[in-house]
Formats: structure tokens, sequence, C-alpha cells
């Protein structure tokens, strides 16, 4: 198998963020750039439960509450670092209908290139973001003329000794100049 349904093409290609089909058939259709902004969206999303703060987070907020666009399908997604079983099932939950992905995906994309100010200021620099969603979406809808459900996951290891922590400084080990106020 080849192309973009193709695990090993697309690691062949350096991805981080990987789409699978359920069909033997290879997609002919594929990202026209590095797709990894949609797993930064996601993820970023996905925290939003948690807390956080950060613009994309925001933005996915702003899109669930004003666009009224639900995120659920471009959140099932999985490591594919598998430990132990839980792991394993987790990755194969991921698989869902490829429809649903294709409109969470039109939605969101969307919502980006409406004409809203608030929007457009948190995703201000995330200019690739719609793109590459209106590729997975295209992708998707491709799947679905398969009958074929879709897998998103991503593989964060690299073969790269971690980065160093930082060193110690008078506002501590990762707080930064802000860390304490005088």
């Amino acid at each position: 198998m080849s192309g973009i349904g193709s695990i090993e093409a697309q690691t062949d290609r350096g991805r981080r963020f990987f789409v699978e089909f359920e069909t033997d058939e290879a997609c002919p259709l594929d990202f026209l750039d590095d797709p990894t902004i949609v797993l930064f969206f996601a993820s970023w999303a996905f925290s939003v439960q948690f807390g956080a703060m950060h613009e994309l987070a925001r933005a996915a907020l702003h899109i669930e509450r004003k666009h009224r666009v639900k995120l659920r399908a471009l959140l099932r997604y999985a490591d594919r670092n598998i430990e132990d079983e839980a792991d394993r099932r987790e990755l194969e939950r991921a698989w869902q209908p490829a429809i649903e992905l294709a409109e969470n995906c039109r939605g969101v994309a969307t919502a980006l290139e409406s004409d809203d100010p608030a929007l457009a200021e948190l995703v201000e620099g995330y200019e690739a973001l719609a793109p590459r969603l209106r590729e997975l979406a295209a992708m998707c809808d491709w799947a679905a003329s398969k009958d074929a459900r879709v897998r998103l996951s991503f593989d964060l290891g690299h073969n790269e000794p971690s980065a160093p922590r930082p060193a110690m400084h008078e506002h501590g080990p990762l707080l930064g100049p802000l860390g304490r106020m005088s």
C-alpha cells in the first residue's frame, strides 16, 4: 500500500501526525504542507477542558461557542506509541466515521475563514490551519466514498536525545522572568 493511507509513506515524509483509512486502497489525496498544525490545534482544543489558555485553546472554545461547531470528531486521535494494552485499545478506539470528521474539519475551516475579528486575532500566525483542515476533509470525503473509517494518530517520538533541562537561575528552573515579582 502507498500514498496517504500508508503509515510507512507518511513516516518516510517525516510526519508526526498520521491519517489512516480502513481500506486497502491508497488515498490519492495528501496534505500540501506539513499537517502538524492540525495536531497542534486538536491538542490545544482538547486541553480546554483542563483550563488551557493558549490562543489555539481559546480559538477552539470560541469556535464551539460562537460558530456552534462541535469539535468532537477532530478531538478523536491517539498516540501511536504503544506501551501497554490500554494504549493499544485507545489507538483502536480512534477509528471513526470519515464523513463526521470531514464535516467537523469543514466547520472549523469555515469558522476560521469567516469575518470574525476575535477569532482572527486568536489564530494570527496559524494561517495554515484552515487549508490543512480542508485537505483533511477532502481525504475524509474520499474515504467516505469507499465506506472506510478514518483514524488520526500522532507519534512525537524521535531518535534524537531529549532537550537539556533549562539551567537554574534566580527565578527558578522553569518560571522565567515573570515567575517571581518583587
